[in-house]
């Protein structure tokens, strides 16, 4: 039996037994493109509010910590994961009228925020002066479980370190035991 082209084209995108094609009508759009674009956006690195569950309990810690150019470059990129395996997503919110941006770091199969970095761009007037991460904001109950700020960067700047390749040339290396160490947690009351 002799196929036309388009029912060949449709036999070869069969699934579970349903034919379909590449082109459905909802109204006049044409979903390749609907498809094209959810896939630009599922694959941003753009933090958009709202499109994540908040915190339950956000806790916030001011910093300080100088970051080179190249470290700001790195965080201003995001990393967004296309595995499972990845587990995390850092997405990159749109600078303010200051350029003060910020980095969420997200569990990628929960969409929940467990750490935002908040980073205050280099002083325009060449001072000699470095951006820095200002402060953290971090979730602080993990499943009735909840650390202070100096575990909560060191975790931040584990994943950054690990996800984005930043240097934070000022802080020590940290062994990957160092990551979610349950001893470093206290439990909630009432959890």
């Amino acid at each position: 039996m002799m196929m036309s082209r388009s029912n060949t084209a449709q036999e070869e995108h069969k699934t579970g037994g349903w034919t379909t094609d590449n082109k459905s009508k909802i109204g006049e759009e044409d979903t390749d493109t609907d498809i094209d674009d959810e896939m630009k956006k599922w694959l941003s690195t753009v933090y958009e509010r709202g499109s994540k569950k908040p915190m339950a309990e956000p806790l916030i810690a001011s910093w300080g910590l100088p970051i080179s150019d190249a470290d700001v470059e790195r965080l201003r990129v995001g990393f967004k994961s296309t595995s499972m395996d990845d587990k995390w997503d850092m997405l990159i919110e749109d600078p303010d009228e200051n350029g003060n941006m910020s980095l969420h770091i997200v569990r990628n199969w929960l969409q929940e925020e467990c750490y935002i970095l908040h980073v205050v761009p280099k002083p325009s007037n060449n001072d000699g002066a470095c951006a820095k991460i200002q402060g953290i904001t971090w979730e602080g109950n993990k499943a009735g479980l909840q650390c202070d700020a100096e575990r909560a960067k060191k975790e931040a700047i584990i994943l950054t370190r690990g996800h984005l390749h930043c240097e934070f040339e000022t802080l020590p290396r940290y062994p990957s035991s160092v990551f979610w160490d349950r001893n470093a947690y206290k439990k909630l009351d009432g959890e």
